[in-house]
């Protein structure tokens, strides 16, 4: 009797600390949003809604946003397929490098892209912006995108290309299908990167492709603006949120 209270002891003792740790994470990552919010006053919301060209900035930011996700879901997709599927000469070191230059940040190469874009006549330009975006977007959709396809047995290829189907038809009727929560999944990254990102835009963009984020905190109100930018990237974790865990336990890491 007494062995068993002290086992149901040491499981209730355990369970608590688990949740109490989760708590305090939960904490530690949510009070910036929470103090944001809080100390945003009203008068800043009414503002940005009384005074900002909503049409103009939101069209921009759709614009930049889903060009991102298309260029990026296009590239990555046939890149992680090799990743997954083939063997090459420095495959693993090329995959690592990916994930290494995805980590730099942004400012580590916003010279010689601003040099480059005023030679070429891309500053200020939505083409200008995707570019740069996609730069830090395809390394990270690759390797998500090779993380789920690790999670998909090679038989199934053999199987299929057996039974005569070519590479198109394979990537339309079976794989593509199979990786749809690796397409969302890295839709969502791609999205809230492009959505997001003030550094690349503020220094990119004058007045013709500046983007939403961009826009309202030039305005003023960078509290509220804050807020309202981050509305979308909320419900878009809400749809993807029983697929992002998923996406980095599959595969290399």
């Amino acid at each position: 009797m007494g062995e068993g209270v002290g086992l149901s002891w040491k499981k209730f003792l355990s369970s608590s600390s688990r949740y109490l740790f989760l708590a305090m994470v939960a904490l530690v990552f949510t009070f910036p949003t929470y103090f944001m919010v809080q100390n945003t006053r009203l008068g800043s919301y009414m503002w940005l809604i009384m005074n900002y060209h909503w049409n103009s900035a939101i069209r921009n930011s759709l614009i930049i946003s889903a060009s991102c996700v298309i260029v990026s879901v296009v590239i990555c997709f046939p890149a992680a397929y090799a990743f997954s599927r083939s063997r090459f000469v420095a495959d693993k070191h090329l995959f690592l490098l990916l994930l290494i230059y995805r980590m730099a940040p942004p400012v580590c190469f916003i010279l010689p892209i601003l040099v480059i874009y005023r030679g070429m006549g891309l500053w200020d330009t939505f083409p200008g912006v995707i570019l740069a975006y996609c730069v830090f977007n395809i390394p990270l959709g690759t390797w998500i995108m090779t993380s789920f396809m690790n999670g998909i047995p090679k038989e199934i290829d053999e199987t299929a290309f057996t039974d005569g189907y070519s590479l198109l038809g394979f990537f339309r009727k079976i794989f593509i299908p199979l990786n749809k929560s690796g397409i969302a999944v890295t839709a969502f990254f791609v999205w809230m990167f492009s959505w997001l990102e003030w550094f690349l835009a503020s220094i990119l963009t004058s007045v013709y492709a500046k983007p939403l984020a961009i826009q309202m905190h030039a305005g003023g109100g960078s509290e509220a603006a804050g807020v309202i930018t981050m509305i979308p990237g909320l419900i878009l974790l809400v749809w993807a949120r029983p697929y992002i865990a998923k996406g980095f336990t599959f595969g290399k890491v």
